[in-house]
């Protein structure tokens, strides 16, 4: 059986090539990254066939290191990938301002069919690119670096938290 990207973190435990680290309060932090291994890519699609939005679904329950939710008010989360040579991340999906979406629902029902579409996520070109609107991919190579970011008045924990790209909107690993 051929082997699939799984890109999740569930409480302090982790995909193959995810690695996940606690948030800096009041800063963007990549809570949760991801690199292919080497010589392999995987891509992110920004359709999946649940739903009637467009989007790449993004299941979280962030929480802080008491297992209190992160506030509504003063969080935002965001995808991001840092490319080869770059020394930084760059957005390269919607900003997601208000998580109340994802404080008020447990992960089964953020996946359910009436809620899948507002778990969505819209890819954007990264910030970088000399492109702008929605592509229908996002396609991660082993020499770069996919990251959930959290910014937040109050500190992310890895090991209280769950954070998951659903598993239809990933293509790969595939030879580069």
């Amino acid at each position: 059986m051929a082997e699939t990207a799984n890109i999740f973190l569930d409480q302090g435990a982790t995909g193959t090539n995810v690695e996940a680290r606690d948030g800096v309060a009041d800063h963007e932090t990549a809570v949760l990254t991801f690199s292919p291994k080497r010589g392999t890519a995987v891509r992110l699609l920004n359709a999946v066939a649940a739903g009637s939005s467009s989007g790449l679904p993004l299941y979280l329950k962030a929480r802080d290191s008491n297992g209190d939710p992160l506030p509504i008010g003063s969080t935002t989360v965001f995808l991001a990938i840092k490319r080869a040579g770059q020394s930084s991340f760059h957005r390269i999906s919607e900003e997601i301002t208000n998580i109340g979406h994802y404080v008020r629902n447990d992960i089964t029902t953020q996946q359910d069919a009436d809620n899948i579409d507002q778990s969505k996520v819209d890819l954007q070109y990264p910030e970088a690119a000399e492109k702008a609107g929605t592509p229908s991919s996002v396609t991660i190579r082993d020499i770069d670096e996919f990251a959930i970011m959290i910014d937040s008045a109050v500190a992310f924990s890895a090991a209280d938290s769950v954070a998951q790209l659903d598993t239809d909107a990933l293509e790969g690993p595939f030879s580069r």
